[in-house]
């Protein structure tokens, strides 16, 4: 734990041009990744996540975006859920006769 709290004050301490460049460049090599697994066998919405969260940390645009995927999660896992219990009822009831 001491660390990572190390690496954390140390990365603070650099300056901040270099950190945005550098969180830029590995927050969207990360979402390009994700883009290309999107067509391509490869967790693409998982990578598209990660480089989303990893941009936030330094940019106010990727934290909107960032917000808007995790809200847009959100209500899929919901519809998912509903769609689920329907289906359920549907083959219970269909189990029982």
């Amino acid at each position: 734990m001491r660390c990572m709290e190390g690496l954390y004050k140390r990365w603070k301490r650099t300056p901040e041009r270099i950190r945005k460049v550098t969180i830029f460049v590995i927050g969207f090599t990360i979402v390009g990744a994700g883009l290309i697994m999107l067509i391509t066998p490869g967790p693409g919405w998982a990578a598209i996540f990660l480089g989303f969260a990893i941009l936030a940390s330094e940019f106010e645009f990727a934290e909107r975006v960032r917000d808007k995927l995790v809200h847009f999660l959100k209500k899929l896992i919901a519809r998912g859920e509903r769609a689920w219990r329907k289906f359920k009822r549907g083959f219970d009831k269909w189990m029982q006769t």
